[in-house]
């Protein structure tokens, strides 16, 4: 209060002061428009707080509302993006082999270059026009695929591929100089129920260029127990392919096959460092996905494409999880599983104990 004063009577004698030499134009404040003013100062900085006050509320609920609404839109989008996936995981039937799901979404788009969908009665390829590989090949198997048609040698491009694509050739892998077997992914012996089904297998777009150590010792080993689950009682979701570049065979190590076109232009077949596979093995039955379980069997390998992988001839020192192959790919295996029986599973790692 005694401030209020002092600063009051100040401000009568500097006015008085000044009014009376002439300095100023302005005339003299009574005391009573001084305290007016002061008053009118006070309530117009009150103002001035509440207004910044409010503003500030004002701003933080608008800055509150956009977080709502972006991350309603991002909620939203998670949503569109799950009912695309979904939509496209979804709807495959029973002992089909994408009956868990489209690991990395694949569509039959030209525009889908690194992951263009080719669905064959035996099996399903998401094929890579970049490294003319495929990205993954899908396949379902049980006794019923096995029988006693002959192993057909039928090697060929798949015409089945965009036209503006260059279907990868029989001869393209010039085994004479690079030292690399045509290697199949789906195997010829998993489908020999009919000599149709073989000859499918033995499509370019099944093959990658295969370390003659890994395809024939360590991979064909594996192959042969996924036969003998089958002939067991078993049925299996199975998903393999290639990973990396670079590998070692019968020439030495070569990241790439080049292949000079009739026209002159040159392509090159990617050579992977690795082959991986992801066997789910449940006894014979239906609702296939309603028997899934923590006890389920699932075995996942990834197996060096060099040669001298065949040493000790055992596809087990090659064991990972299949989480493992999802963080180095970015895929998605078995997605149409509830979440948690997923995680349970992927993160498992077969053992024969």
């Amino acid at each position: 209060m005694k401030t209020k004063r002092t600063n009051r009577f100040f401000w009568i004698l500097l006015l008085v002061a000044l009014n009376f030499y002439g300095r100023l134009e302005y005339p003299v404040f009574s005391e009573y428009e001084i305290a007016k003013t002061e008053q009118d100062s006070a309530g117009n900085k009150n103002a001035d707080v509440q207004k910044n006050s409010a503003g500030e509320e004002s701003s933080s609920a608008r800055e509150n509302s956009n977080v709502q609404e972006n991350s309603a839109a991002e909620n939203n989008s998670k949503v569109l993006n799950k009912n695309i996936s979904s939509n496209i995981d979804l709807g495959h039937k029973e002992n089909s082999p994408l009956y868990f799901g489209n690991p990395s979404d694949s569509i039959t788009d030209i525009s889908a270059e690194e992951n263009y969908l080719l669905e064959k009665n035996q099996f399903v390829i998401s094929y890579n026009n970049k490294t003319h590989n495929p990205a993954w090949v899908a396949w379902h198997l049980s006794k019923d695929d096995l029988g006693d048609s002959d192993r057909s040698n039928t090697f060929r491009a798949d015409t089945e591929l965009p036209k503006e694509w260059y279907a990868v050739k029989k001869n393209d892998y010039q085994f004479s100089m690079y030292g690399f077997d045509r290697g199949h992914i789906c195997p010829s012996a998993d489908r020999t129920a009919d000599s149709e089904d073989n000859s499918v297998t033995f499509l370019m777009t099944n093959m990658v260029p295969q370390a003659p150590d890994n395809n024939r010792i360590v991979w064909v080993a594996l192959e042969k127990f996924e036969r003998e689950l089958a002939l067991s009682g078993y049925e299996l979701y199975i998903f393999a392919g290639p990973y990396g570049s670079g590998g070692s065979g019968d020439r030495g190590f070569f990241e790439n096959i080049s292949v000079t076109q009739k026209n002159g232009e040159q392509i090159f077949i990617n050579v992977p460092s690795f082959t991986w596979k992801i066997i789910l093995a449940i006894p014979e039955g239906d609702e296939d996905i309603s028997r899934i379980d923590e006890d389920t069997m699932i075995i996942c390998t990834m197996i060096p494409n060099e040669n001298g992988v065949g040493k000790n001839k055992s596809w087990q020192n090659y064991v990972c999880s299949v989480n493992y192959i999802e963080e180095i790919t970015g895929y998605d295996f078995f997605e149409l599983l509830p979440d948690a029986l997923e995680e349970f599973l992927e993160s498992k790692m077969w053992s024969t104990e």
